[in-house]
């Protein structure tokens, strides 16, 4: 009986000694995997981004416009009077000297008033000379002799301009060059001053008009280069330089005049080609650059970029002014002053303040 007696408390300590070891095991167990857990939340909680650096340049950035080609020593010609066009001696694209007719109005009503002006001077000056004789002698008064000699004076001055109406009756050549365009018809009643022919002017260069917004017209200095390229040449590039600026808007286009100077040819040109236009302002901008997946939550010009902050532990939230996009990233205009590194990859899943992990490429 007290064999059975021990062998039964040896049994229970046995089962109570390793009824403790099994508690314990358990508990390691228990304190290992909430160690565990613990350290993977820490890692998840961390969200691993990449950053790249800022950096400032210097850029010029091109003015992207068209125009029309036209030649420097390009005139209306017009008559002076109106009437009606009697003989038109020239087509367009016609080569003409110096002093060549190109067309004449028809003289019928000129050539009368040119008469009756002529004859009224005569008259005038017939009445001049009997005055004076009769004023010699005592028959008429001086006041009559001096309005006789006035009447006389308007009477050449009619005359002259009658003559001058006629010489003007028709458009003679400036100079040697070749006409560009031709307004008007035989049998037209032309209005006094309407253009009838655009002349250009033998050997003289050629020039590109162009119009640019006010935002670009302040950018542009005489002399800056550009680089043309017409719809008739699209495979070749010409040289040219900024000549004059406008220095008041053009109501009908709403844009302010440029043109630019061709430095070389080679080839045929005709006034009017349709020019592609890059004009290069000497004056550089200074811009600072981010990569382009630096940027989150762009609008217009806004924008937003991470930098890292708190020993690189966390980032902050900074806006930005969107200056350029470029071909190898973002040019910020404002913003980033003192800002040394931002955030690339990663960047659309942070907040402000959130825990980031830096990884390497």
């Amino acid at each position: 009986m007290r064999c059975e007696q021990c062998f039964f408390h040896r049994f229970k300590d046995e089962i109570i000694h390793w009824s403790l070891m099994i508690a314990m095991m358990l508990l390691v167990v228990y304190l290992s995997g909430c160690d565990s857990q613990a350290k993977e939340n820490n890692t998840i909680n961390r969200i691993p981004v990449k950053v790249a650096d800022v950096s400032s340049t210097e850029m010029t950035f091109p003015i992207y416009t068209s125009g029309q080609l036209a030649s420097t020593a390009e005139v209306k010609l017009a008559f002076k009077i109106g009437g009606i066009v009697e003989k038109i001696y020239v087509d367009e694209g016609a080569s003409v000297k110096k002093g060549q007719l190109l067309a004449a109005l028809d003289l019928s009503e000129i050539q009368a008033q040119v008469n009756q002006a002529k004859s009224a001077y005569k008259k005038a000056r017939r009445d001049l000379d009997r005055l004076e004789k009769l004023y010699a002698d005592s028959v008429v008064t001086l006041e009559q002799k001096q309005d006789a000699t006035t009447g006389l004076e308007v009477a050449r001055a009619n005359f002259e301009i009658a003559e001058f109406n006629l010489r003007h009756a028709k458009i003679y050549a400036p100079s040697t060059g070749k006409i560009m365009r031709r307004m008007v018809e035989k049998g037209e009643l032309v209005n006094p001053g309407f253009p009838a022919f655009m002349f250009g002017s033998a050997g003289s260069g050629w020039i590109v008009r162009a119009g640019v917004a006010d935002k670009d017209v302040v950018r542009i200095n005489l002399g800056d280069s550009a680089k043309i390229v017409f719809d008739v040449y699209p495979d070749r590039q010409f040289s040219a330089a900024v000549s004059e600026l406008a220095e008041a808007l053009d109501p009908m286009s709403g844009t302010f005049e440029v043109e630019l100077s061709l430095r070389e040819q080679g080839v045929k040109m005709i006034s009017g080609f349709v020019a592609r236009i890059e004009i290069y302002p000497g004056d550089k901008e200074t811009l600072t650059l981010v990569p382009v997946e630096s940027i989150i939550e762009g609008d217009g010009s806004d924008g937003f970029v991470f930098t890292p902050e708190s020993a690189q532990q966390t980032v902050k939230k900074i806006p930005v002014k969107i200056g350029r996009i470029l071909d190898d990233g973002v040019g910020i205009s404002a913003g980033l002053e003192g800002v040394k590194v931002v955030v690339t990859d990663g960047a659309p899943y942070l907040l402000d303040g959130s825990a980031i992990e830096i990884i390497s490429d």
